[in-house]
């Protein structure tokens, strides 16, 4: 353990850089609205129930529960309509057949000065959001490297890689805003043929 310890203070951490481009290839996000209204009050209930299990410790800055609350029954129902989505954008427009799985997924209600800190979710292939209830100036999603912002919609999901950074601004409103977000990975184990 002596010699490991020697060896653990001559390790030396060079400075890391970050250097970052204008890139030639676009980054996409897409947007499609999803009309369910009793999936919608299911997840609610389950987000209210659950309360906060968070604290302000995460990027969101707001009510969150847990991490995985995929098996709920209105969670559950949403997965239904996020996974073939995923499999048409990826095919569609990345020429690539997914065994796509969901990591995580939770709920959040942004209340008026709520907000959350830029952050991405790699290494997720897919990362989104769904609206559940947003009133006009309950904070717009934003993109600071792709220069772009999505003010929410009611019904509204948007998917973006997992890879890009986002944040929420500041809910104005005196109405709370309810969404769900989520992390889609690949599974990568072998099936036996």
């Amino acid at each position: 353990m002596e010699v490991s310890l020697q060896m653990t203070w001559r390790i030396q951490m060079n400075e890391i850089y970050q250097h970052n481009f204008k890139t030639i290839k676009p980054d996409s996000i897409f947007t499609s609205m999803i009309v369910n209204p009793q999936m919608n009050e299911d997840i609610e209930k389950e987000i209210r129930d659950m309360g906060d299990k968070q604290d302000h410790k995460t990027n969101v800055k707001a009510q969150m529960t847990e991490w995985n609350m995929e098996d709920k029954p209105g969670f559950k129902k949403l997965k239904e309509y996020i996974f073939p989505i995923i499999s048409f954008i990826s095919k569609k427009y990345y020429n690539r057949q997914l065994n796509a799985r969901l990591s995580d997924m939770w709920g959040m209600i942004y209340r008026k000065g709520d907000h959350a800190i830029v952050h991405d979710h790699w290494p997720a292939l897919w990362s989104g959001v769904y609206y559940l209830k947003a009133p006009k100036k309950s904070g717009d999603l934003y993109f600071p490297q792709l220069k772009q912002s999505f003010e929410p919609q009611d019904n509204m999901l948007v998917l973006f890689s997992g890879n890009t950074r986002h944040g929420v601004k500041e809910n104005l409103s005196d109405e709370e805003r309810i969404a769900v977000s989520f992390n889609v990975k690949e599974d990568h184990v072998q099936k036996n043929i």
